[in-house]
């Protein structure tokens, strides 16, 4: 058995990411895995657009955290097992109070194995997504904690692990996604890539024609030279980067409120 943190910067990063693991740790594994999910936001700003402004915020956040509740209760995760980092959704920055924060966070509950957004190979260059996992890098590799959990990324463009599923289980997603009404917007722009880059992952793992892909990042000094990935993977990774990616729309009320409590 072995406890295992689910980490995402907004309440559905998880599903096309991550779904069919996690619905197998908690429903289909033999064993009695405490499976929990750490959101870094409650994307209270992920709407699109000047004329969503009204229901940005506050009220956005109480539906986007139902609708996580809604589908973390398909794979078998209680509510008390999701825990919110209170950071504004577009606006989390990599410093050092974030990083002990996470570390806070992970000293309380001491994971085994830990899933989380890519830091730097990734193929979804968002602010909120990268500087996650960074932290989460950053406490592991600089013993922060006084432990050695396992850390997973998920969105990689360097994967060295897959989890096959079957072609009949892509229902699951659908089921997944249909919870999060207020992203359809969103959802329905990416799903269209999901097929094939899960068909393409599944090609690596022998017997499964589709699977999900992650990095096991190696800290051991006798292991790092596992971390380096190919030349077309630096490549790529340095094109996204370079790239515009999607920012939180903000009402200009809401960006004056923030910079006057120093939130930006």
């Amino acid at each position: 058995m072995a406890k295992i943190i689910f980490f995402q910067p907004h309440p559905d990063d998880l599903e096309i990411n991550c779904g069919h693991l996690i619905h197998y740790l908690g429903t289909k594994s033999k064993f009695n895995h405490i499976i929990k999910i750490a959101s870094t936001t409650k994307g209270e700003y992920g709407l699109p657009g000047a004329q969503y402004d009204k229901f940005k915020g506050d009220f956005l956040a109480k539906v986007r955290t139902r609708e996580l509740y809604n589908a973390q209760s398909i794979h078998g995760i209680p509510p008390e097992n999701i825990h919110f980092f209170g950071y504004v959704d577009g606006l989390v920055e990599f410093t050092r109070d974030f990083a002990n924060k996470i570390a806070e966070y992970l000293r309380k509950e001491k994971p085994d194995v830990i899933f989380a957004p890519e830091a730097i190979y990734t193929s979804y260059y968002h602010d909120d997504h990268v500087n996650t996992g960074k932290a989460i890098y950053y406490c592991i590799h600089n013993k922060l904690i006084d432990f050695a959990p396992i850390l997973y990324f998920y969105s990689t463009l360097s994967p060295n692990f897959f989890f096959g599923f079957k072609k009949k289980d892509f229902t699951l997603i659908d089921q997944l996604l249909a919870c999060h009404k207020t992203q359809f917007w969103l959802i329905n722009l990416v799903k269209w890539t999901y097929r094939p880059k899960t068909r393409l992952a599944g090609r690596k793992l022998s017997g499964w024609r589709y699977a999900e892909k992650y990095r096991r990042v190696y800290f051991h000094k006798n292991n790092t030279k596992l971390n380096k990935p190919s030349l077309i993977v630096q490549m790529l990774s340095h094109w996204y980067s370079s790239m515009p990616f999607f920012k939180a729309k903000y009402p200009q009320d809401v960006l004056a409120e923030l910079k006057k409590k120093g939130k930006i």
